[in-house]
């Protein structure tokens, strides 16, 4: 009897550590699993240009990482032209770039060219490299309160903390050549068309490169404020129907109005 006893408590013991085992490691699986979905969660959070829940009213609160898109320097602003800054210190923009691939992407935000080669500008003494140029309808900034009917940003960048971004606005006249070209092909929902062309990149910019230059953000989420912008002052021109097949593409893709909290808008005039 006492051999009989003394197995009944050692299976029991056995039986007690492979159950904790056993917990454990679901504890740990659901842990695993739970991290992923946050993580999913993260990947995925849905934001829109529309107002509403997921719209640029409630950026900042959709994602942890979209805090910066409360911050006291976001983007886009309005220019008032009556309280610019003329400096001594700004200098002329250093386009070094040369021709690219055609991909043009839409990816449910904008329509996007991603650029292929070396293509840099040097922008009062740091080099930065291109990366995409993508639209806006209407235009992101206003002139003295003023939209354009499109706006057009050359993304670039020095670091991960230092971009720089070449704003480009339209206004309605002569068809611009790009679009002549390319229109047709912009995906008008998700999707993505490629081309053995070659474009130009300079020939994108009007001759005049007299701009507008502040500290703002990425006028998307995450927001990070980390924009050295440059919004050229003359516009470049599409025609009626190109801007009107464009806003049916982009359906008003451009976030409001941002307060400059006492930030500095300077001008260099070339």
């Amino acid at each position: 009897m006492k051999h009989i006893a003394n197995f009944v408590v050692t299976l029991f013991i056995l039986i007690s550590i492979i159950s904790c085992k056993t917990e454990t490691k679901n504890e740990q699986k659901n842990i695993q699993s739970t991290d992923q979905i946050h993580k999913k969660k993260e990947t995925d959070v849905h934001w829109s240009h529309q107002k509403g829940e997921d719209g640029p009213e409630n950026w900042e609160n959709l994602s942890d990482k979209f805090t910066d898109c409360g911050g006291s320097a976001q983007s886009p602003i309005n220019i008032s032209t009556n309280a610019i800054s003329k400096v001594d210190t700004l200098t002329a923009i250093e386009f070094n770039y040369g021709k690219s691939d055609v991909t043009i992407i839409n990816n449910k935000h904008t329509v996007q060219f991603n650029i292929t080669g070396d293509n840099n500008v040097k922008l009062n003494g740091t080099d930065y490299k291109l990366l995409q140029f993508h639209y806006h309808t209407q235009s992101e900034h206003t002139i003295d309160g003023n939209h354009y009917p499109i706006e057009v940003h050359f993304v670039h960048k020095n670091s991960d903390t230092n971009f720089a971004v070449l704003g480009v606005l339209f206004e309605e006249g002569d068809s611009n050549a790009l679009f002549d070209k390319y229109l047709e092909n912009f995906p008008t929902s998700k999707g993505e068309f490629k081309s053995e062309d070659m474009i130009d990149i300079i020939s994108l910019f009007p001759k005049n490169k007299s701009y507008y230059n502040y500290k703002g953000s990425l006028t998307t989420p995450p927001c990070s404020e980390v924009v050295n912008w440059y919004v050229l002052k003359t516009p470049l021109t599409a025609s009626k129907q190109q801007i009107e097949i464009f806003e049916k593409i982009l359906n008003n893709n451009y976030r409001p109005i941002q307060s400059l909290n006492g930030r500095e808008v300077q001008v260099y005039n070339q």
